[in-house]
This record gives structure tokens, sequence and C-alpha cells, in this order.
């Protein structure tokens, strides 16, 4: 099956955490760092969907939150249609080979696997169609709390590391003869870092929910 995916509506705002749950996480409760947060949450936000594996589509960034998404398949033969987004799915309209089927009657959808069953006289069926469009929305309009959480513990260790350098092995500062430092690195993964990804092992191990299985 061949899918394309375009986004007819994207989020108004792809960040995942407010002004106050940003300072919070770096322990600060002035406005002085609010420009850095916002950017760092949008950075930090795109590694998350990264991590995910969260389906890209044309008009707009990757995205948990809600969106509504057109998604045009072709050659299809298979048990269940699995859209490219899942959570709180609502279909709009699902077009099979130019017919408008009727949710609940020709076919019906889990909304947060985001799986959709072809029904016949109430009875599972097998998708066999050259093209079906489906128009839908997908995502969470509020940020539930375990991702808030895993965002703020990225954030938190994102601004920490900021000060320092991560691959920094050890330091040796020699005073005596004025002054000489010796930096020794790490090479390879960060000890403590199991993947080279951009994601934290503990941030990636609370992302359990969201993250989408790459199928070959």
């Amino acid at each position: 099956m061949l899918s394309v995916l375009a986004v007819t509506t994207p989020a108004s705002d792809r960040s995942l955490l407010t002004q106050a749950e940003r300072r919070e996480a770096i322990g600060v409760t002035d406005s002085s760092q609010d420009t850095r947060l916002a950017a760092l949450d949008l950075r930090l936000g795109a590694a998350i969907m990264a991590e995910c594996n969260i389906a890209i589509g044309a008009g707009a960034e990757p995205t948990l939150l809600q969106e509504t998404l057109t998604e045009t398949c072709r050659r299809v033969d298979a048990a269940v249609l699995v859209l490219a987004r899942r959570h709180n799915v609502e279909i709009t309209s699902l077009i099979e080979d130019g017919v408008t089927l009727t949710n609940e009657v020709s076919f019906s959808v889990d909304p947060e696997s985001g799986l959709v069953t072809r029904l016949s006289d109430d009875c599972p069926r097998r998708w066999c169609a050259g093209k079906v469009v489906v128009v839908y929305k997908a995502g969470f309009v509020t940020v539930p709390g375990d991702l808030k959480q895993a965002a703020m513990d990225f954030m938190r260790l994102a601004w920490a590391e900021s000060k320092r350098d991560p691959a920094l092995k050890s330091e040796v500062v020699d005073i005596p003869d004025v002054r000489r430092v010796e930096r020794g690195y790490w090479v390879g993964s960060v000890p403590g870092q199991s993947n080279e990804g951009a994601v934290p092992d503990i941030v990636a191990g609370q992302l359990a929910r969201f993250r989408n299985m790459m199928v070959a």
C-alpha cells in the first residue's frame, strides 16, 4: 500500500509546555529566560516527535497535538487500514474508490491506535481498493500529563547540559606553573546513554505510549 499524508489544518501551537511549566522545569520564577525557553520547548518537542516516529505530513512539522489530516492510500489490500497518525482519531470522511463510506456501518475506527476496520453486514472484511482517501482529526487537544512530564524532564536536563559539555570525561587543572588544563572526552555514546539519539534514556522511557513502531 502506498500512502501520502497531508496536513489540512495544522496545530496552532506545537509547544508541549506552558510558560509556567517551562519556568518550573528549570527552577526560575521570573520572565528573564522566557524567550529562550519557548524556543527550547519547540526544539525538544521536535526531538520527541522524531523519537516517537510521528509521521510527517506535507504542510507542517510532525506533532502529537491535534491536527486535521488527509491521507490518500493507493493499492490497498490489507486486513485493517493503519492511519499514519493516531490518538483521539475522529474520521470526518472516508472515500473508497469514489464511494463515501458511512462510519459504524461500512467501517469502524479505534481512536487510540488509528486502526480502521472495513465492515460488511457488521462483520470485518478485508480492505481491497485502488484508492482510499481519509480525512480525519488526530492528536491531543490538551497535552497529556505523562507527555508533559517527559517534556519537563527533557527541558531540565537540556538546560543543565547547556552549562557544561556532556562529552567531557575528565578535566585536570594544574595551578602551580601558571595554568595547565588537560581534558579527556568520551568517544561514542556518553555513559548512561544507550543510544546516539537526541532524547536521553530517562525521557525516552516515558514515551512508550506515544511511540509508533516502524513497519517495513
